[in-house]
């Protein structure tokens, strides 16, 4: 089996400013070369195929350990720049041995089962489409497309939701079926070549690459071996962005959609290179410093040898806050909203402009990459585990709830704050220093974790956290649901621990 990965980097693009769906520029290449690290740790003989350009980012520049390049895709014609999916279908296309293809956007820490490597087709999961999701993109294709494969149109005709393929990975080892499947590909995209511009082409992908697979395998009745059992929501996707989990319950990730724009999950990830891999993360951070190029100030120190405090005209989450402010007081109507925020931005400036502890937060940043996995990793002992309130951190509390607002227009795809709606009453704002240019990150903590950051002012167990914490409960939980209990509380200590306000001793 072949393991192979696919990059076309378009002419009119450049690596350095353009992010390709991520974040930011940097979290691009750093998942990239995360991606290529592991699958090489784990299976030795990988495959790039390429056009020159991106061949010269990963080869030649990030010196990424390909055992093979194939520059295949210098000729291919990209009919529109949005098909980012059609170099992959071309990739399958040439193929002429059983493969795997791996997207740069899936980081593997385990190899993956042989028995799902031996199938005559292989994907990451079935998928069914959703009223908010696929089946709006579907509305608008059938109105705008003129021609769709038999196979799609008979999906399409059903009535029935239809399913898809996700393709994180994809491969196996019936040639004949992917040379069909292209073929089919390339002409749903050419003979549709004037509607494009009607449609949502970033979308249109997954129909070409997933759906036609799905719905081509079904009509030939060839059965596709999945990773993961189970069909999923189109929009379901939860936990493919977990680092935190690896070693412990996670070792595939894949950040598909949302999950690489959402650069809290990207600063995850670019950890975890630099964890694993520190020389290729020191390599891509020191390319863009070496063309003057400054990486996101929340995930980095663009001048790591200069200590300085905060700016409040250049800071960039300061700004956010205060056009979040600026907005809500606007929407609101509520008199006590802005009184509020300035009561609560003073205290935050205050706090901020205190000693800087560049240094320190370094020094805290290398070993809190560990800190889940020590705590966590073997949960038979986890009673006996010491934590303890992270020093230099700090609890704002607010009539409004100013991280939560802060954050749902800083983080992209989670449900809790796409619905988070303006109410008054108390909050607690996490303020967690960071070794960033930025300077810090904002959570929003409910009473649960306030409570337990209280009784961590000196190391306790997380025994001794579940003793204390009983009195907060009703006897009939502790004596009937117990072990939901310790659920709650272990979560919350878990989550505590993941944004650095506690730490293990």
């Amino acid at each position: 089996m072949n393991i192979i990965q696919t990059l076309y980097l378009d002419s009119t693009k450049d690596e350095f400013y353009d992010s390709f769906g991520w974040a930011a520029p940097e979290y691009h290449l750093m998942g990239w070369a995360l991606s290529c690290l592991q699958l090489h740790k784990l299976y030795g003989n990988i495959t790039l195929f390429s056009n020159t350009k991106a061949a010269h980012l990963l080869i030649d520049l990030l010196k990424l350990p390909y055992n093979k390049v194939h520059i295949t895709h210098d000729k291919l014609s990209m009919i529109h720049p949005d098909l980012w999916a059609l170099p992959k279908i071309y990739t399958y296309s040439i193929q002429e041995q059983p493969f795997l293809h791996i997207d740069g956007d899936v980081f593997i820490f385990k190899p993956l089962n042989p028995e799902l490597l031996q199938g005559e087709l292989i994907a990451q999961n079935v998928e069914v489409a959703t009223e908010n999701y696929y089946m709006l993109a579907q509305k608008e294709l059938t109105c705008q497309f003129t021609f769709f494969p038999p196979c799609v149109k008979k999906d399409f005709e059903s009535g029935i939701p239809f399913q898809a393929c996700n393709a994180g990975i994809l491969g196996g080892s019936n040639i004949a079926f992917f040379s069909d499947y292209s073929i089919f590909v390339f002409d749903y995209i050419k003979k549709n070549a004037d509607r494009l511009k009607h449609v949502n082409v970033s979308m249109f992908n997954m129909f070409f690459e997933q759906h036609l697979f799905y719905a081509l395998a079904k009509e030939k009745g060839i059965s596709v071996s999945v990773l993961f059992k189970g069909i999923v929501n189109d929009n379901g996707y939860k936990k493919l962005g977990d680092f935190h989990e690896v070693s412990i319950n996670r070792s595939y990730l894949h950040l598909l959609g949302h999950f690489k724009k959402d650069e809290y999950t990207c600063i995850q990830m670019a950890s975890k290179l630099k964890e694993l891999y520190p020389d290729f993360y020191e390599r891509i951070v020191a390319m863009f410093y070496q063309k003057k190029l400054c990486l996101s100030p929340c995930g980095f120190k663009n001048n790591p040898n200069l200590l300085s405090g905060i700016d409040e005209h250049t800071n960039t989450h300061l700004q956010r806050l205060k056009l979040v402010a600026k907005h809500y007081t606007l929407d609101s109507g509520i008199t006590s909203f802005q009184n509020d925020f300035e009561k609560f931005y003073s205290q935050l400036i205050s706090f901020l402009k205190v000693n800087d502890i560049t240094d320190y937060l370094f020094e805290r940043d290398l070993i809190a990459q560990h800190w889940y996995y020590d705590l966590f990793a073997d949960m038979t002992v986890v009673n006996d585990k010491v934590v303890v309130f992270c020093p230099k951190s700090k609890i704002i509390e607010s009539s409004f709830n100013w991280a939560g607002l802060f954050n749902k227009h800083y983080r992209v795809g989670t449900e809790y704050y796409s619905e988070l709606q303006i109410e008054e009453g108390v909050f607690y704002n996490l303020v967690v220093p960071e070794a960033t240019d930025n300077g810090f990150s904002l959570y929003d903590i409910n009473e649960l974790d306030h409570t337990i950051i209280a009784h961590l002012t000196e190391p306790l167990s997380i025994n001794e956290i579940l003793l204390k914490m009983q009195i907060y409960f009703d006897d009939d939980v502790l004596q009937n649901h117990y072990e939901a209990y310790k659920d709650v509380i272990i979560s919350s200590i878990k989550a505590l621990t993941l944004k650095k306000a506690i730490q293990p001793l």
